[in-house]
């Protein structure tokens, strides 16, 4: 089952001469796509959305994975793969790696250039993905990112080039493996979600990303809260930390019961409470502020509104933790 959704993988050429993303159906997408001689798959495809990948809410996230567990649970159906634009391809990868069932392959892909640009990888990149959903070496492993012939695990997957072939790569963790033609060859397999998160309520609650940079203002973090945010995840500097003049109002927020997690804004290592100053990281632990490790923001957004739509407060540094682990 191939399910599409927009992005420059389904652009076609504007008057102006831009490419006009999200343009393409899935039928039509899916018509120029060969797959490797002697490959035994039969295809069906369902468009779902035509937009530019900027575009993605929170509502298409749970509407696309209605129609993705649909899908999987379907007999017939031994694998899954999404065509996505690629601004937010990692963010839709790891939300769906956390809620799909992982019994069956799920694989989501894109392009850096679009169908009608000379070079485009978008043909290659839906064919690599659908020999790999139709691999059985991927089930039990969530939801994968194939691009420019590497597998990525979601959770480390990230855009990394604006515009060559090689726009994924998972910083530190390096692909899972990689599909030549008919040939599914996984170097070592990320470790798995056990088993899908469930019980997540919708509309999920609004859970704002803050960034830390020299002598940003502190006004920020409680301007996320007065404007309707439930939670903060801060990108924060190095190991985990943030500017001194920060450290008051995220006291006063945890005091109020608004969660605060704190990710490292670096492409590779993890937070660690390893300096003592103020805005330090264990600084900020002895406040309440939730530690995450081996994540970026982006990320440990999504996994944060899904914990807060179902689980108490008092719960919610556990529940991460055993997400992060």
């Amino acid at each position: 089952m191939v399910l599409t959704t927009g992005g420059t993988i389904a652009s076609k050429p504007s008057e102006s001469g831009r490419s006009e993303s999200g343009a393409l159906s899935g039928e039509h997408l899916l018509s120029q796509v060969t797959l490797p001689q002697g490959a035994d798959i039969t295809l069906e495809v369902v468009s779902i959305l035509q937009k530019p990948s900027n575009a993605i809410t929170l509502s298409d996230l749970a509407e696309l994975y209605r129609h993705g567990r649909e899908a999987l649970d379907r007999e017939e159906v031994d694998g899954l793969v999404i065509t996505h634009g690629t601004d937010t391809l990692e963010e839709t990868a790891y939300f769906l790696s956390l809620t799909l069932p992982i019994d069956k392959p799920c694989v989501i892909t894109g392009s850096q250039r679009a169908p009608h640009q000379l070079g485009t990888d978008a043909f290659k990149n839906i064919c690599d993905s659908v020999v790999a959903a139709a691999d059985d070496q991927l089930r039990q492993l969530g939801c994968v990112v194939v691009f420019n012939e590497s597998i990525f695990a979601a959770r480390y997957a990230r855009k990394v080039n604006s515009f060559q072939l090689n726009g994924f790569e998972a910083p530190g963790v390096g692909p899972m493996g990689y599909v030549d033609g008919r040939r599914v060859k996984l170097y070592y397999t990320a470790a798995a979600i056990t088993s899908p998160m469930t019980g997540w309520d919708f509309p999920l609650p609004r859970v704002d990303l803050l960034p830390a940079y020299l002598d940003a203002s502190p006004a920020l973090l409680k301007a996320c809260i007065e404007s309707g945010a439930k939670a903060v995840v801060i990108d924060g500097l190095g190991r985990g930390h943030v500017p001194p003049s920060w450290v008051a109002p995220i006291k006063e927020l945890i005091n109020a019961g608004v969660p605060i997690a704190i990710v490292s804004n670096c492409a590779q290592g993890p937070v660690n409470t390893s300096y003592e100053f103020s805005g330090s990281l264990a600084d900020l632990a002895s406040a309440g502020v939730l530690t995450l490790n081996d994540i970026s923001a982006r990320k440990a957004r999504l996994a944060l509104a899904l914990l807060l739509s179902n689980t108490p407060s008092a719960a919610l540094g556990e529940a991460m933790e055993r997400i992060m682990t």
